[in-house]
């Protein structure tokens, strides 16, 4: 709980994509998890409604859930489940209860304002739904950065043009970043983000910066049937690697902003 009349204000992050099946859940979970050991309190906020897994991919079974904030029956703070004492802790649905929005008399923006009422997070992650609907822009809108996960398949280079088309009439244009995933090598993932730069270079007048690169890895896969992390139970696979390089950016970030925070 925070100090009475003290606002922590946390950095938060938002992962989505244009579409599903990228590995945005799989990829939200590791860097929340991975920036957490770094000395954070951290927050992964899995944000889709009808179909969460996050909890799945943390092998664990949060008691209270985001529809019953939603619905005003408990307070933001109950539904945040610590994962098993460490810095990361999950705040989620389940699976088809937040589906009935007849029953709300909160919304999205109702439960940040109280979660920064409520808490003291460090950084939170938003795992966002993919795709293109009022959560995404409601989420964007509070993101500090906004990155859209990418693979090179051209229905996510095409849904991720979508996006970024859309996302720009609602955040400043270096909000948005770019993530691919599955990629081969170093080579592999700056071909495929320039194949999208092309596009955005052309048709709305901007580049975006690539702020993640992840190889494909088979430990990806095994630790989804184990139910747990890769960073956790690989840390030595590259994929592992490339996420804990990735979270210990946003850590140096958030030293910095400390930093300034203290200074000014």
């Amino acid at each position: 709980m925070v100090s009475e009349g003290v606002v922590k204000t946390p950095f938060v992050m938002a992962i989505t994509s244009g579409k599903g099946g990228v590995g945005k859940s799989v990829l939200a979970s590791n860097i929340a998890y991975a920036l957490s050991l770094l000395g954070n309190k951290v927050l992964l906020w899995d944000a889709n409604r009808g179909f969460p897994n996050c909890h799945l991919l943390l092998g664990v079974d949060p008691p209270i859930r985001l529809s019953e904030v939603y619905r005003g029956l408990v307070s933001v703070e109950k539904a945040v489940h610590n994962i098993s004492n460490s810095n990361l802790y999950l705040l989620s649905d389940i699976p088809g209860g937040g589906m009935n929005l007849d029953d709300e008399t909160l919304n999205f923006l109702d439960v940040y304002k109280d979660l920064l009422l409520e808490t003291d997070f460090d950084a939170v992650i938003i795992d966002s739904p993919a795709g293109y609907n009022e959560a995404t822009i409601e989420i964007a809108n509070v993101a500090d950065e906004i990155h859209i996960m990418i693979t090179d398949e051209p229905t996510s280079l095409l849904d991720g043009y979508g996006l970024i088309k859309l996302l720009k009439e609602f955040v400043p244009q270096n909000k948005l970043k770019i993530l691919v995933n599955n990629v081969i090598d170093f080579e592999d993932g700056s071909d495929v983000s320039h194949k999208l730069n092309l596009a955005t270079d052309k048709f709305l007048g901007f580049s975006i910066e690539v702020s993640g690169l992840f190889p494909y890895s088979r430990a990806v896969r095994q630790s989804i049937i184990k139910q747990e992390l890769f960073v956790e139970i690989e840390p030595e696979e590259e994929i592992s690697k490339s996420v804990i390089n990735f979270s210990q950016k946003v850590h140096n970030k958030l030293i910095k902003d400390k930093i300034i925070e203290y200074t000014s």
